[in-house]
């Protein structure tokens, strides 16, 4: 991954209660991001190889809220009329079978009336509290799955998110969440397969839909597998008109969906 250290001119890590900082926690890979609260604006992204946060002279001093995704992760979606006080680690288990040891979380989806239940590593989540107390825990399910819902008002779109070796894939159509799962996948082959399985199994056709790509791991050779056989895609995850890069344009600002997006789900 190169190292990417962007700056806008109004950025000041000094300014206190101004900014909302996202961090992404991934095993040889950190990241972090600045919006601006009051106006939604991306003011800063800092990535860099290595198990620390880069930069880190750099980053908001006092700031208004902080939230953070810490990989690897395990995760599933719960409705909320099925989940049982101390049964969510049964849940986690049904779904994936044996699971690491780690701090197990839940975040609410509102909106599907569900829980996202999580495991991630407790240290990487400790190490940060050390620094900003009040972070916020974010699972990347449950990110992905606002940021489908919230695209796919009009018609059925598929989001393609891959990490180092983890495919997440969210399909909805109109407004409704239709499927939410990932996959250990390491070629583009298993991209492709895994993409085409869900599609056709939530009764959807490559060309009758939108596909939306993006990741930390998304190569090239991927998105051209995945152009085949999708017409209307793949578009980015984040392009160049999303509105909080009005201000500070991100190359390949796609890589970096599941931090910047976290502003909208932790504000």
């Amino acid at each position: 991954m190169t190292k990417t250290e962007l700056f806008h001119p109004r950025y000041t890590p000094g300014a206190e209660r101004t900014w909302h900082l996202a961090c992404w926690l991934a095993p040889g890979l950190q990241a972090w991001c600045v919006h601006e609260r009051s106006s939604g604006l991306l003011m800063a992204l800092v990535a860099g190889d290595g198990d620390l946060l880069p930069l880190a002279d750099k980053l908001p001093a006092v700031p208004a809220s902080t939230s953070f995704t810490a990989m690897p992760e395990v995760s599933t979606l719960v409705p909320q009329s099925a989940l049982e006080p101390g049964t969510e680690m049964q849940h986690l288990k049904l779904v994936h079978g044996t699971v690491p040891t780690g701090l197990l979380r839940d975040e609410p989806i509102g909106t599907l009336g569900a829980q996202c239940i999580y495991l991630h590593d407790e240290l990487v989540e400790r190490k940060l509290l050390e620094r900003f107390p009040g972070a916020r825990p974010l699972p990347l399910q449950a990110t992905l799955v606002h940021h489908a819902l919230s695209h796919a008002t009009t018609g059925a779109l598929a989001v393609v998110f891959r990490t180092s070796t983890r495919l997440d894939l969210v399909i909805a159509d109109q407004g409704r969440l239709l499927l939410s799962n990932t996959f250990f996948a390491t070629t583009p082959e298993d991209v492709l397969y895994y993409t085409l399985f869900c599609v056709k199994q939530c009764g959807l056709r490559p060309d009758g839909m939108v596909l939306r790509a993006g990741g930390t791991h998304l190569t090239a050779t991927e998105e051209h597998v995945l152009s085949s056989y999708f017409p209307n895609g793949p578009v980015p995850t984040t392009g160049s008109k999303d509105p909080a890069l009005a201000e500070l344009r991100i190359p390949d600002a796609h890589h970096w969906t599941g931090l910047t997006e976290q502003f909208r789900c932790a504000s």
